[in-house]
């Protein structure tokens, strides 16, 4: 590159624009964080719920159960306290087959106090674009529910057996019920809790919606 008469190397420029690039970056996830963190505290200051920093005990044993990715969760209130815990949160979550870019968002659990480790079953909306790909690359996909619901929804499990018992008529209906407001991600289902994941950005009121859907699926388990 030539200012002038002075000729710069192509070399020279590419790593201060590199780096300018990742300092954006870092800035931004740093903005980012910091304003999920200060809505999460403004949150649990307004309605008296407890802030936590750190996944409480409880709270750590029911995401060891969602054995699909690894999740850690931040940023933590507890919404109602035991024995049933109720909890909303934001997270990053990865995989442990690949490298992928992991992935964020907010989630909300809820425990069931009398429940027993259990086979997971997870619920995913159907996409048109993916689900006949991901129905030749996954050997655990499940045909379970009514029509209506199937049409709008995909189950995964290794257990069959267990995903039918889980998917009951009332987890179908309130999923149903739902389906045109909250764009949730996935339900996962295992025997201490119900786990609700949004990958895109909530509104305040949006957090109450969440919240009011875990606690009905968990109420309409067997």
């Amino acid at each position: 590159m030539r200012i002038g008469n002075l000729e710069i190397p192509g070399g020279l420029l590419v790593m201060p624009v590199f780096a300018v690039v990742i300092a954006l970056l870092l800035l931004w996830a740093w903005y980012y964080y910091s304003k999920q963190t200060s809505e999460m505290q403004s949150l649990a200051a307004s309605r008296g719920w407890k802030f936590f920093e750190k996944a409480p005990p409880e709270l750590r044993l029911c995401l060891d159960e969602l054995r699909d990715r690894d999740w850690k969760p931040d940023n933590i209130i507890l919404v109602e306290g035991p024995p049933n815990g109720v909890y909303l949160f934001n997270y990053l979550a990865s995989t442990y087959q690949d490298d992928a870019t992991p992935e964020r968002g907010t989630a909300s659990l809820a425990q069931r106090p009398d429940g027993q480790p259990s086979e997971l079953v997870i619920i995913y909306r159907r996409s048109r674009l993916l689900d006949k790909l991901e129905e030749k690359l996954l050997d655990d996909n499940v045909e379970v529910g009514g029509p209506e619901f199937r049409e709008k929804f995909r189950v995964r499990s290794r257990r069959p057996d267990i995903a039918a018992l889980t998917v009951t008529s009332g987890v179908q209906e309130v999923l149903l019920w739902q389906v045109s407001s909250l764009r949730w991600d996935r339900v996962c289902i295992s025997g201490r809790c119900v786990f609700v994941t949004v990958t895109l950005r909530l509104k305040p009121e949006q957090w109450d919606e969440l919240l009011s859907l875990t606690k009905r699926l968990l109420a309409a388990l067997p």
